[in-house]
């Protein structure tokens, strides 16, 4: 196969595989975990209950960019983790149905904007449908304005000794952006549109971190859906359409994570590069470099067409990054590939026992999904990962014991995005249940593990080896959430 017929195929892949992929759907299942939340919270609040209807009235684009404003999600992700710590009471803060209001009415008012966005002074769009905007802030100052300012100041990266200081952007600095938005959709255009998805804001900004000055940056929960990047990096459209891939495939993977843990612990990993960092962020780097390779293999292949518009990439001048289609260090473990290798070796070797089911799902289909780049071999199109659907042994048969669902518990059915979401009062955490793991608790109304199994045979069209392999950890998994206990007096 061509090497351009591979790119191709790899970037409508990747962007196609469920449920790693497939960024809609992604991106519904976080809009009805913030729903399912907000009905919860709300039943400890009065104000919310108010408010609670008119975001159900939303359509699906208007409340992405509700719950993509900065204000709104940060403080929203805030008493989601007090909601799961300390419960319903008090996990809301004094000003935030205030903030809901005010961008529902921003919304409401037909102007398509929330909070932060209607803040800036000029509007400027950019990325494939147009609604990715760039901040703003005027000089002058106004509540609003600080309000954001020490939002971005206390939210980013907290705890990693870094700083950010956002600057209004020239003229040149927004057509830089735009001429990078506009190559990086013509090298992987289906990639491009995936993560825009993800990516609601860009901000041109100084950015240090505990090591020094950072070309770019995104910060995790206390500034979500928005990335950073250092001014001086715009000349290059090359390296710049790079860092907002990379950036925003980090925000595509922080929104997928939000419906499904992908480590078991967040203890520390030594990296050969010279890094010590949580579990987590070598499985976002993993991640990351997966969907670069792909867009570096663009670079060499499809970027030679590009040059006549945008310049060759050797043109330009580029600090060396693991990262840079421009220019890479020496060194071992300079590049991205080499990094990719090492970090597929170790999540699906020693680090395995610490990565969840799911996370051992993403790290297979992944590496079988860009080996073409790799090892050269050429994937069967659209082939699930065998990671996926590997069957686990489970080491009994099914019993007498009967299931019933949990007492008390908060429920979100949500045909849609295809989960459904829970919280059990005694546990406080937030579960999320995916399709087989949703039939499977909508089963437990009495019935015995075998009768349970017999209806999810019959239904999903398995056999009953290979169903039981898949219903047996989700039982259990049911138990210890709540989810689902066994009924008094049956059989054990």
């Amino acid at each position: 196969m061509h090497p351009i017929d591979v790119i191709r195929q790899l970037d409508h892949l990747l962007q196609n595989q469920e449920p790693f992929g497939n960024s809609s759907k992604v991106v519904l299942r976080v809009i009805e975990r913030y729903k399912f939340a907000l009905g919860v919270l709300a039943e400890a609040d009065a104000r919310l209950r108010e408010l609670v209807p008119r975001v159900e009235a939303l359509d699906t684009g208007t409340v992405d960019i509700l719950f993509g404003d900065l204000l709104v999600r940060s403080q929203l992700e805030t008493a989601i983790s007090r909601l799961e710590t300390a419960g319903p009471v008090g996990a809301l803060s004094d000003t935030f149905p205030a903030l809901l209001e005010e961008a529902l009415a921003s919304l409401e008012a037909g102007r398509g904007v929330a909070v932060a966005r209607g803040a800036m002074e000029r509007d400027f769009a950019l990325g494939p449908a147009r609604r990715t905007w760039v901040w703003d802030l005027p000089d002058a100052p106004s509540p609003l304005g600080v309000r954001l300012r020490d939002s971005i100041r206390t939210g980013f990266m907290p705890g990693a000794q870094s700083t950010v200081e956002i600057i209004r952007p020239t003229p040149s600095m927004v057509e830089g952006l735009e001429r990078a938005c506009a190559l990086l959709h013509r090298l992987v255009p289906e990639m491009t549109v995936s993560v825009f998805d993800h990516l609601h804001s860009i901000a041109v900004a100084h950015i240090r971190g505990a090591r020094g000055r950072m070309l770019t940056g995104s910060g995790g929960d206390g500034t979500p859906c928005m990335i950073f990047i250092d001014p001086d990096e715009l000349e290059n459209p090359w390296d710049t359409a790079g860092h907002i891939l990379h950036e925003a495939i980090h925000l595509k993977l922080s929104d997928l994570i939000r419906t499904g843990a992908i480590v078991t612990d967040d203890d520390l990993v030594d990296l050969p590069w010279g890094r010590r960092t949580a579990l987590s962020n070598s499985f976002f780097a993993y991640h990351a470099y997966a969907h670069m390779q792909v867009f570096r293999a663009a670079v060499e292949h499809l970027g030679p067409s590009c040059h006549a518009e945008f310049g060759a990439p050797s043109e330009y001048y580029a600090p060396a990054h693991a990262m840079s289609v421009v220019k890479n260090d020496v060194k071992p473990y300079s590049r991205a590939e080499e990094r990719l290798a090492y970090l597929h070796s170790q999540l699906a070797g020693p680090l395995s026992l610490r990565v969840t089911p799911h996370g051992r799902a993403l790290v297979a289909w992944l590496w079988d999904t860009v080996r073409p780049l790799v090892e050269g071999v050429v994937p069967e199109a659209a082939a699930p990962s065998a990671g996926v659907t590997a069957a686990v042994a489970t080491g009994r048969a099914p019993s007498s014991v009967r299931y019933r669902q949990g007492r008390a518990l908060s429920l979100r059915r949500s045909p849609a995005s295809e989960v459904l979401f829970a919280l059990h009062p005694a546990s406080r955490r937030i579960v999320t249940l995916n399709l087989p793991a949703w039939l499977a608790f909508e089963l437990c109304d009495g019935k015995t593990e075998q009768e349970v199994l017999s209806s999810y045979t019959s239904t999903l069209g398995l056999g009953t080896d290979r169903a039981w392999a898949q219903l047996a950890p989700t039982l259990k998994g049911l138990v210890s959430s709540g989810m689902i206990e066994q009924v008094e007096g049956g059989a054990s």
